[in-house]
């Protein structure tokens, strides 16, 4: 919060509730609780309410869904710029039990649901133009592998698994060999973030190539994905060419209309980007056990390090501001996480990536380059709406990604 850039009337919150621990952060901002501050001057903690009022006004802001315990406000911390920090137990019904709810299925297997039955009907998520031909029909729709399932290949048969370059000689290296897993001409392979079709399938009249690599909507010049590049071995020239397809950039869908300039263009969706990513977060955490994800990039010549720790699984935040009213105060849930992002490329990042790729705690998983920076810019932009000491975590910043409220309730 930049302190100088708020009214003198104006009072900003902050507040971090943890169902698991039962309290609840507040932090309040604003010049009424600056040095000046006169003695008729009050911050009341109510049922459900904080109040800051003086002579001249006041400002309540009402929580949506908690109670508290004002007896039990404690750790108050003052600061002459204008900041008050407090802490306060929340009450739990008498009949509330803690439960932990497990997905039955991941978002992968809901992203091959989801094109199952929409089939052809792709479109761009930011202005609708169709994405994928109207006589597309997939016979297969299915999931791929984690991305390093290649690194482990040749644990997985009892015989010599030998590829043939163009030459017609044998390849006996699994890793020289370039294995990867390319969908025939009526497929559709799947992952978290992504899918691949053959290019044939792609309505050449909405799309736009940029050196023959990157895949754009020529309506709006959103980036839709790339073009794979072709195998170095096993494959001839002749094969045709490979997309993939950002989930983030499209949007499946029956009830859009294809045709006609009058079609209204489609609401941009980034609250379920962030969705997307966050329910990734919590996938790995579940799959693999561990907090620490490193995420690096797929995407054959642009590099992408980053370590994201995640430290609260499902957080309540609450934020508002206000100059004199009452504020009803619904709740964001998050996943709270500290990132580092090695963007430099000196010996000492260097250093870095190898020893977090040595450390069995963390989890490493490959992203297109675009979805990297979609996330990257995701974790930066939630940073800068928290206060600014709660930023940075020693070497770390410290970020969050929504849940919508469905997925929130599966975490």
């Amino acid at each position: 919060m930049n302190h100088t850039l708020l009214n003198c009337q104006e009072v900003r919150l902050y507040a971090e509730y943890k169902p698991t621990m039962g309290y609840i952060n507040i932090q309040l901002f604003s010049q009424r609780l600056s040095e000046n501050i006169s003695l008729d001057s009050n911050v009341c903690v109510e049922n459900d309410t904080i109040r800051v009022e003086d002579v001249e006004s006041s400002v309540a802001f009402k929580f949506k869904d908690i109670v508290f315990e004002p007896t039990t406000c404690r750790n108050l911390q003052y600061d002459k710029k204008g900041e008050v920090t407090l802490t306060v137990q929340v009450k739990r019904p008498s009949s509330e039990t803690l439960t932990v709810v497990h997905r039955s299925h991941n978002q992968q297997e809901e992203f091959v649901r989801e094109i199952k039955a929409n089939q052809n009907n792709c479109f761009c998520q930011v202005c609708g133009a169709k994405i994928l031909k109207d006589s597309c029909h997939f016979l297969r729709v299915m999931p791929l592998p984690s991305e390093n399932w290649s690194d482990f290949s040749d644990m997985w048969f009892c015989h010599n698994h030998s590829h043939s370059n163009d030459s017609g000689q044998a390849t006996n290296n699994p890793v020289s060999s370039d294995l990867k897993l390319r969908p025939k001409l009526k497929d559709c392979l799947v992952a978290e973030t992504y899918f691949l079709v053959v290019s044939d399938q792609i309505k050449e009249g909405n799309i736009q190539s940029k050196e023959d690599v990157s895949v754009y909507c020529r309506r709006c010049r959103n980036l839709l994905g790339e073009v794979m590049p072709r195998e170095k071995n096993g494959v001839s020239s002749s094969d045709r060419k490979v997309t993939k397809i950002l989930r983030s950039s499209v949007l499946f869908h029956l009830d859009l209309k294809p045709h006609g300039p009058e079609r209204e263009p489609v609401q941009h969706r980034g609250f379920e980007v962030e969705d997307m990513f966050a329910s990734l977060l919590m996938d790995h955490s579940r799959m693999y056990t561990s907090f620490k994800l490193y995420v690096t990039s797929s995407t054959e010549g642009k590099p992408f390090h980053c370590l994201i720790w995640i430290i609260d699984p499902k957080l309540l935040i609450y934020k508002g501001s206000s100059h004199s009213t009452h504020e009803f105060l619904a709740p964001l849930t998050a996943v709270k996480v500290l990132f580092k992002a090695l963007l430099e490329h000196d010996s000492e990042s260097e250093k870095e990536q190898k020893e977090w790729k040595k450390d069995n705690s963390i989890h490493i998983t490959a992203l297109p380059y675009a979805s990297c920076l979609t996330l990257l810019q995701l974790l930066i932009n939630n940073s800068k709406s928290l206060p600014i000491k709660c930023r940075k975590h020693e070497e770390f910043n410290v970020g969050y990604l929504k849940f919508q409220k469905k997925a929130a309730t599966q975490c």
